[in-house]
């Protein structure tokens, strides 16, 4: 999915700051979630900033998250962590390889299940030990499906 009108589905959002070689980014981003069976949606902003991309489309997302690609940066954010601690920062212009990643995790985040690691992890900073974020973030989206599965608001 690739238009605004599509976040009324639940899917990721993808917040994209256009630039050279923006595409082959997303591309293998989108490419690595629809391997994982998550519809994303992408919308084009001024925003520059991948983190603040990422927190903004994790707010528009109904699943809660987002991805930011930034010109030198690519970010995963979830919407129930602070603004400035994303849980993925890829900082550098990184390669088909990390971007693909980056669509998986964002896809494995929503589905709750263990983040695939880069081949190159040096690029790719956590904001906290991945164990125990993995748990936190499995169990709150855990909560919030059930509780979008029984109608107790949206998501």
């Amino acid at each position: 999915m690739t238009t605004e009108e599509n976040f009324m589905k639940p899917c990721i959002a993808i917040q994209v700051f256009p630039h050279v070689g923006c595409e082959q980014k997303l591309r293998e981003i989108t490419a690595g979630m629809e391997e994982e069976g998550i519809p994303c949606a992408i919308v084009t902003s001024s925003e520059q900033d991948a983190v603040k991309l990422a927190f903004q489309g994790a707010c528009d997302s109904r699943l809660g998250v987002g991805l930011g690609v930034g010109e030198q940066s690519v970010s995963i954010h979830y919407a129930k962590l602070p603004p400035e601690q994303p849980l993925f920062v890829l900082n550098g212009y990184g390669s088909v390889q990390e971007w693909r990643c980056y669509g998986y995790n964002a896809a494995r985040l929503v589905k709750g299940i263990p983040f695939k690691k880069t081949s190159k992890d040096s690029g790719v900073t956590q904001s906290s030990d991945s164990a125990d974020l993995y748990r936190t973030i499995s169990s709150m989206v855990a909560k919030i499906l059930q509780e979008f599965a029984q109608g107790h608001g949206k998501v």
